[in-house]
Order: C-alpha cells, then structure tokens, then sequence
C-alpha cells in the first residue's frame, strides 16, 4: 500500500488526521512539512506583469517565478 494521509504533531505524537488501517508494525514514511497555518498569504502583484511585452521575458519574468515559488504551499 502507497498512500498519503494528512496529519499533525500534538508536541508528543504524530496524530493522523484521517482514518486509516495500520497493522502493527507497518513501516512507514514521514514528511514534515515547512508550513505555517496562520501565516499570512501574500500574493504576487500580477499587474505589474501585464502589458509589457517582450521586456517580461527578459528579466521581470525571473522575479515573477520567484514570488510564485515563494507561496508554492497550502
């Protein structure tokens, strides 16, 4: 079986949160992941990449794909 469950850490244990059968002694893998719930989300400005024609791709569109990548996460 390959399958990913959502889960928290309750500051002792791994909590799933979904309902799943385990048998005793499974192996498993864990991903943490750098996520911070409450954080806030900032969205890339997009209109400062519109109507600018060929000079997007020659290096505003780098910083585009950062500012995406910088909030690539739930």
């Amino acid at each position: 079986m390959l399958t990913t469950v959502r889960g928290h850490y309750n500051g002792t244990q791994i909590i799933l949160d979904e309902d799943i059968n385990l048998m005793r002694g499974q192996e498993l893998m864990v991903t943490v992941l750098d996520i911070v719930k409450n954080a806030e989300k900032k969205n890339p400005d997009l209109s400062k990449y519109m109507g600018r024609g060929e000079k997007m791709f020659t290096g505003d569109a780098q910083e585009y794909v950062r500012e995406l990548r910088a909030d690539d996460r739930i």
